[in-house]
């Protein structure tokens, strides 16, 4: 044999010096350089140096695979040879099947009138044809290269020829990735016409690839489109984009023909060292209908933001810069802002500090916020504050927090107490400054009862916030603070406003309930309720219909339950303090198992002036069932009920095993902007495993 050592083992071994005969019998275990063969009888020919095994003869390589045969004659390193009735089961249970095999240099495999397959075969009755299969009179599994290769090949479904390919080559299932043609996508719109892309794979090299995928369509030609991919021992960075020449729907309806037309999409994160990192993200667009004519995305507005930052112990640091483009037609991005540089530092001292458990906080911002068209603000703002949470002697909960804001401001076109961003005939610069001083005590008081498995939580909560009245003065613009929303989840905050520019003065009371349980095993369920008053009404700060304006605010609350593993059931709203009418409800639940699941949610905000969701009222359901192992089906719709239209439905149809994938939805889109129209699509995928797929629509 060759002169790496073999292992044999047998239960009769027998030795023809005449003729050069190794014979070993009965349960034959031969094991060479990490290869093994198991066969009923082995016969070592040592003059030709042949080995020859018969019965129930398997063949396990290095890598996983194991080849079955009823005969196999190897050279005596097993790495050659002529093999009859083969069978290969590879590392992954694909399966390869051959009248007759040929091996040679231990990495290259042919079989003549072979079968290829990844699916598993019918447990009850293994003789029925996979789901799907490649027949060729010639396969070739070449394991060096990696590669599987088909000569005159039909692809089967259920034994049934369906597709025939003179040539056919694609990885073998140990490649992870590689350079080659990827599956294609075809599809129709309004816009497009017929289009069809085709996208190209390039594995540059072990650390970077490149995607190319250009898009081919009637209407509107060529439009090229990439993302390349580069990952560094400190990092990584992807960058994405298309560009094309196409006509493009103005303002009033008109045509622009042959304009340029694109996006770039791009992103990269960098470590500098354990405390320090950096990092980018660019997302721009050529005009604000191009992503979604194309369909590459369906955002609103496009952020671009820098940023370096670092953490370390209780210390965090950041600068970062952000442009922002608007896609609706009523954006005007010149009036968008840049901000640049945003610096924040953020300190938590260690427990201890004066007295045990309480710490201090610093938390400092820097902001500079410019616009092409529009006023300009920067401000330099320092949170300081002492906090101390302690125990109560019956068990009751507190935290004392004082801390003061102090914030300066200088600002170019600012009308004072308007928040119109690029206003007429604006005022020069000008400063302005705050200094804002806050003492709060908040209590908490948890009852705990224990009944059996079922374990409940009752915790009153009460908060006193001390703070001067009127500090927002009307020369401090709003520009991070405009988003605000009362709710559960900030009822208990010092400031509810979701930036600096605005700060929740005057003294107030926040007082709710609180009330958890869980029973079973899984079973869970809670609900709160709160409620604040102030000692002075905020209609400067507050707008109408925000639910503080008043002393007494509106209700706040949420209901969760869970009290199986298929229910889940969550309802959050805001009451009118008079009339107990809801001013803001969010329903979300979903019921039932995989074979039949429905989810629900709705959504529902009465007027407030200000805010991009005024009077606004959505529902959106669905059904899904799987109805067994490999198939599902569902629908959705979701509609506005407060104009009463449909938005979007759909129906998705799904098959999906081991080895082969096919998933259909039709829907219907009732969204319009210029020359975005209303659509009736369907969309198709099939992937096949290993081979790729296509899509279609």
């Amino acid at each position: 044999m060759d002169e790496v050592p073999a292992l044999i083992t047998a239960d009769q071994l027998t030795y023809d010096e005449t003729n050069g005969l190794v014979i070993a019998s009965g349960e034959v275990e031969i094991s060479q350089a990490g290869r093994v063969v198991l066969a009923d009888r082995v016969t070592y020919d040592i003059n030709a140096d042949v080995v020859t095994a018969e019965g129930n003869v398997s063949v396990i390589e290095p890598n996983g695979d194991t080849l079955f045969a009823d005969f196999v004659e190897l050279t005596g390193n097993l790495r050659e040879g002529f093999i009859r009735d083969i069978r290969v089961l590879l590392a992954d249970n694909t399966r390869i099947a051959a009248a007759s095999g040929t091996r040679t240099g231990g990495n290259r495999t042919e079989f003549n009138k072979g079968v290829f397959s990844p699916c598993e075969l019918c447990r009850d009755d293994p003789t029925r044809p996979p789901l799907w299969q490649i027949k060729a009179n010639e396969v070739i599994h070449d394991q060096e290269a990696h590669d599987i290769i088909y000569h005159d090949a039909w692809l089967e479904f259920f034994g049934i020829p369906v597709l025939y390919t003179p040539y056919l080559q694609h990885p073998d299932p140990t490649v992870d990735r590689r350079s080659g043609v990827l599956a294609p996508t075809v599809g129709n719109s309004d816009y497009l016409g017929y289009a069809f892309e085709v996208p190209y794979f390039w594995a540059i090299d072990d650390t970077s690839d490149l995607t190319v995928a250009p898009i081919v369509s009637t209407e509107q030609g060529l439009n090229l489109t990439g993302e390349y991919r580069h990952l560094f021992t400190d990092g990584e960075i992807r960058i994405a984009g298309s560009a094309t020449v196409a006509d493009r729907v103005e303002s009033g309806g008109n045509v622009a023909h042959d304009r340029f037309r694109g996006h770039i999409d791009a992103e990269g994160q960098f470590e500098l060292d354990p405390t320090w990192r950096w990092g980018f993200e660019v997302n721009r667009a050529s005009d604000d209908t191009y992503l979604r004519a194309y369909d590459f995305d369906s955002s609103r507005t496009l952020t671009s933001e820098g940023y370096l930052e670092g953490l370390k112990g209780r210390n965090y640091a950041a600068v970062r810069g952000f442009a922002y483009q608007g896609l609706r037609e009523s954006d005007s991005s010149n009036e968008f802002p840049i901000v640049a540089p945003l610096a924040d530092y953020n300190f938590i001292s260690e427990p201890g500090i004066v007295l045990p458990g309480g710490h201090y906080t610093v938390d400092a911002n820097l902001v500079a916020l410019s616009r092409i068209e529009g006023r300009d603000s920067r401000r330099l703002s320092v949170i300081s504050g002492y906090h101390l949470p302690f125990a109560g002697p019956i068990g009751d909960i507190y935290e004392v927090t004082a801390q003061v804001q102090a914030d300066g401001y200088w600002t170019h076109g600012v009308v004072p107490g308007s928040n119109n961003v690029n206003p007429s005939n604006a005022p020069g610069s000008d400063t302005a400054g705050r200094l804002f001083p806050q003492f709060a005590v908040k209590w908490r008081y948890p009852w705990v009862r224990q009944d059996g498995t079922v374990q409940q939580v009752i915790e009153p909560i009460a908060q006193a916030v001390f703070a001067p009245n009127g500090s927002n003065p009307g020369d401090i613009p709003n520009e991070d603070s405009l988003g605000f929303e009362f709710d559960d989840t900030n009822i208990f905050e010092l400031n509810r406003f979701p930036g600096r520019d605005r700060v929740d003065s005057g003294t107030r009371f926040d007082y709710g309930i609180k009330w958890t349980g869980t029973f079973g095993d899984d079973g869970s369920a809670g609900a709160f309720l709160g409620q604040s008053y102030r000692l002075t009404e905020n209609h400067d700060v507050y707008a109408e219909g925000s639910g503080l304006e008043d002393k007494f605010s509106d209700l706040v609350g949420r209901v969760q339950l869970r009290p199986l593993e298929d229910l889940d059931f969550l309802y959050r709203f805001r009451l009118d303090k008079d009339d107990l009418q809801a001013q803001r409800s969010e329903v979300s639940t979903s019921i039932g198992p995989p074979a039949l699941k429905l989810d629900l949610s709705y959504f529902f905000i009465n007027d407030q002036s200000g805010d991009e969701f005024d009077d606004r009222e959505e529902v959106t359901f669905g059904i899904r069932s799987q109805l067994n192992e490999n198939w599902s089906v569902g629908f959705s719709h979701r509609r506005d009920l407060q104009e009463d239209r449909a938005l979007r439905s759909a129906i998705t149809l799904g098959y999906q095993d081991d080895c082969f994938l096919i998933e259909g939805v039709a829907q219907r889109t009732n969204y319009s902007d210029r020359e975005l129209e209303e659509d009736d699509s369907v969309f198709v995928r099939v992937v096949f495993k290993y081979l790729g797929g296509i899509t279609g629509g």
